[in-house]
């Protein structure tokens, strides 16, 4: 069972999915359009964007290539995924929102 912190919202796990099954780093807008093709999910640049930067300061994905800004998911996101990891326990500043 995947334990969410507060922070998290539900376009959250699906990022993190669809990392994981790639196995690739990608840059947020591929990101959305190979979401929208395969799982016929709409999820905006913006907000795919937004939500890897939260993800990324929780350490559940790594930023790759800092100038073009691909992202990958970390081993704590992997384990995050598989249940082992509580991410309510990961180091977050909710202040940062």
């Amino acid at each position: 069972m995947r334990l969410q912190a507060d922070w998290m919202v539900n376009t959250d796990e699906l990022l993190l999915e669809f990392l994981e099954e790639t196995g690739l780093a990608l840059p947020p807008r591929v990101m959305a359009y190979n979401i929208k093709t395969r799982y016929n999910r709409q999820i905006s640049y913006s907000t795919i964007n937004r939500r890897l930067k939260h993800l990324k300061e929780s350490g559940l994905v790594e930023k790759e290539y800092e100038s073009g800004g691909f992202y990958s998911i970390s081993d704590d996101g992997s384990s995050y995924l598989n249940g082992d990891l509580d991410a309510s326990e990961l180091e977050y500043d909710v202040d940062r929102d």
